[in-house]
């Protein structure tokens, strides 16, 4: 053997003994406890929570586990390796029924792939999963609209195993922004808060009103210094209903809620089924 075949071998040992310390290291991320991932703030907040309640709104009429899960990259582990073996320990879908699937996203890498579940290969096979990202995902992340790739990606997934699922909106166009509209419901809002004011105000006044009519009743009745006293027990009963009332106005509030928290695997099982892609 020459010294070029051993030199050869000897590049080729070194090569593929790493891959196999970094598939041996390789450690599956943290299973997701919502239908969307996001760990690099690749979406708008509202798409984020819109895309989570439609698949978590599809799992309830359906049993099926479609999740999304966006990342940076995947290091020096391969795509396949790294979004097969992290499907199979997060058991996507039903136990029995194997009827998960999810669509990863590496943001660094400029990665695709969606992983199918056994038990939905045969509705949502390797050529619909290509075409899928080729056709629907892969032209909106290209265009940099990651809000429309995944809203666009996730329904034309489910359209594709569930034809008949109609609570899915049609894929936005590449250019077209997916974040929900919150105007008509900041003015609702705005209306509801303002109605709860005027409320208060409108009581303090009347409140007012009965007070100085009580009190010069009083004056009458009892003389200036009886009616005072008499006065501070209604202004306690009045501050009591009007301090009442501003804590129901004033309370109530939260911080932003995307809904999610509700997603754990059931059992599902993976195969390396699904398409790989790239922008």
């Amino acid at each position: 053997m020459t010294t070029r075949v051993y030199a050869a071998l000897l590049i080729l040992l070194a090569f593929g003994g790493g891959a196999a310390a970094a598939a041996a290291e390789f450690q599956v991320p943290t299973k997701p406890t919502q239908f969307v991932t996001d760990n690099v703030n690749a979406l708008s907040s509202g798409t984020r929570s819109s895309v989570d309640g439609e698949l978590r709104a599809y799992e309830q009429a359906t049993g099926h586990q479609v999740i999304v899960w966006i990342g940076d990259t995947t290091g020096d582990v391969p795509l396949e390796t790294f979004t097969t073996e992290t499907a199979h320990e997060w058991k996507v879908g039903r136990r029995g029924h194997d009827d998960g699937a999810i669509l990863f996203l590496f943001m660094k890498d400029h990665h695709i792939r969606i992983e199918v579940g056994y038990g939905l290969e045969s509705s949502l096979t390797d050529a619909d999963s290509y075409r899928i990202i080729q056709d629907v995902i892969r032209p909106r992340m290209r265009a940099g609209n990651v809000d429309a790739a995944v809203s666009s990606g996730v329904a034309a997934m489910i359209k594709t195993i569930t034809p008949s699922y109609s609570a899915v909106s049609p894929p936005p166009s590449a250019s077209e922004n997916t974040a929900p509209p919150v105007v008509g419901g900041i003015v609702i809002a705005f209306f509801a808060m303002f109605a709860l004011f005027m409320a208060f105000i409108a009581v303090m006044i009347v409140v007012r009103i009965i007070g100085a009519i009580r009190y010069g009743y009083l004056v009458l009745r009892e003389g200036p210094k009886k009616a005072k006293a008499d006065m501070k027990n209604w202004a306690f009963a009045g501050g009591a209903t009007g301090g009442f009332i501003g804590s129901a106005f004033s309370g109530g509030g939260g911080g932003d809620d995307f809904g999610g928290g509700d997603f754990s695997g059931g059992g599902g099982d993976f195969g390396g089924g699904g398409a790989s892609g790239s922008w």
